[in-house]
């Protein structure tokens, strides 16, 4: 147990490849090398993970060090496996905002653009083609699109996505066995319920105390206490992954005035090249959140808005997998709350090509008129990305090294 910190920590700095790549780590190092746990355990702990709210990687090595060490053990490996990306994203938010005036840098963060074009359509391909197996499914895709693109808040359209899904989808015509077994187990029922309302209610007590913490301080500039409620809502709504809700973080960080339209590139672009949970996208908006606030003290605010964005973000998921963790391996999902995820399923892909199509305006067509550039980058990268000849992050770098040499040529792309 004295080492393990060692392993977490490393486990956080490689995890590079979204949540499957980090899972695939996590099974690596834990099941395969290590032998912390079996292969029944581990499979067991990834769906519940995958039925949660929040960052299932990070999750799931919540609760292997759980496992190993109790609370102290699950906080340790939780916070570690986010540490490493955390801190490189807040450091890349204070280059992008300390060089904003640098040429060389904004040409770098501008070449990231249609690199991150190319990422949002293929996640869009990616989880749509998981969610979009049935026409009601297609339907309720549809209708999301609509809602969204009329302005319904992205909060109702889940929850009426997910209603849907019970509705229009097709039911299970059985139980499996391992469903029958959390119905009847009288660990879910009993001590397992009042673990998890005891949990809960602590978490809850923290969480109050932090943000009361925060609004005190008068945080981030004052800004503290909304991003603090705005990341606990956002990691709360992110059934189906990160991508459910960082369309709808990053428009309300926009109209909040938090970030700059061109800003959404930047953010995006740190959260898929950086180890960690993609939805450390909310460190960068909270730096960015506190930097504005202040500007005589700009580093300051900004760290302290990356730090809030950061804690508000992350302790659902920990107060979750801790209510959780005791009866992992008796938790499964039911059939009606399995149809209910396809919808949501459903109206996460409308949200992220609603997010695409506006990325690619942006990025494809500066000041009205078509960047061949940039198009060629963002087609380069996705056949680099789909034939797995490159992953994200020297994705992302490359495109950046020809903003970086199309400003210095003096080119008409990617400005």
């Amino acid at each position: 147990m004295n080492g393990d910190w060692r392993t977490w920590l490393m486990i956080g700095a490689v995890g590079f490849g979204g949540p499957a790549g980090q899972v695939a780590i996590l099974h690596r190092e834990l099941v395969e090398r290590r032998r912390w746990l079996d292969e029944e355990e581990f499979l067991a702990a990834l769906r519940v993970c995958m039925l949660l709210p929040g960052p299932e990687a990070q999750q799931l090595a919540t609760y292997v060090g759980w496992r190993r060490g109790g609370f102290g053990g699950g906080l340790l490996a939780g916070t570690l496996f986010v540490l490493p990306g955390a801190v490189l994203v807040t450091a890349l938010a204070w280059l992008h905002a300390a060089g904003g005036s640098w040429p060389l840098v904004a040409a770098a963060f501008t070449g990231t653009r249609p690199a991150v074009v190319a990422l949002v359509a293929l996640a869009a391909w990616r989880i749509g083609r998981k969610s979009l197996t049935s026409s009601a499914a297609v339907v309720i895709l549809v209708a999301a699109t609509a809602a969204l693109a009329s302005g319904v808040p992205f909060p109702a359209v889940v929850l009426a996505a997910g209603l849907l899904g019970c509705v229009l989808l097709p039911a299970s015509e059985s139980k499996s066995t391992a469903e029958s077994a959390a119905e009847s187990s009288p660990q879910v029922a009993g001590g397992g319920v009042r673990h998890f309302v005891v949990v809960a209610a602590a978490a809850a007590i923290l969480w109050a105390a932090c943000l009361w913490g925060v609004t005190e301080a008068h945080a981030a500039g004052g800004r503290g206490t909304a991003i603090a409620r705005l990341f606990t809502t956002t990691t709360l709504l992110s059934l189906g992954g990160a991508y459910a809700v960082v369309p709808w973080a990053l428009d309300e960080s926009v109209a909040r005035g938090w970030l700059d339209a061109d800003e959404r590139f930047t953010a995006l672009a740190m959260g898929e090249a950086t180890p960690g949970p993609l939805i450390l996208v909310v460190t960068f908006i909270g730096f960015m959140a506190g930097w504005k606030a202040v500007p005589d003290a700009a580093a300051a605010t900004g760290l302290a808005g990356a730090s809030i964005a950061t804690l508000f973000a992350f302790l659902p998921s920990f107060a979750l997998i801790f209510g959780l963790a005791p009866v992992v391996r008796k938790v499964h999902a039911g059939s009606r709350l399995g149809r209910a995820m396809t919808g949501v399923g459903a109206a996460v892909v409308a949200a992220i090509l609603l997010l695409a199509l506006r990325l690619a305006m942006d990025a494809f067509l500066p000041a009205g008129r078509i960047d061949l550039l940039a198009i060629v980058v963002a087609a380069a990268g996705a056949a680099a990305l789909v034939t797995g000849r490159a992953p994200t992050p020297v994705v992302v770098v490359a495109a950046a090294a020809v903003g970086a040499v199309a400003s210095l040529m003096g080119g008409s792309g990617l400005w």
